[in-house]
């Protein structure tokens, strides 16, 4: 990418009951996964094991 990237790693449990006890309401959690034709690179079959995105829809209640 051309600069230095700071990698953050949190918790299911820091990043959902973050939402939560802060009056959010979860619709939505997803766990990102690499597309069928990218599982020959190697290491993209780890992506299914520890996923690198996770995508969270809340909503304020």
């Amino acid at each position: 990418m051309g600069c230095d990237v700071v990698k953050q790693h949190h918790t299911l449990t820091q990043i959902l009951m973050g939402l939560l006890n802060h009056g959010f309401g979860l619709e939505a959690v997803e766990e990102a996964e690499p597309p069928e034709e990218m599982m020959g690179i190697a290491g993209m079959e780890d992506e299914l094991r520890r996923p690198m995105m996770l995508l969270v829809k809340a909503k304020k209640k």
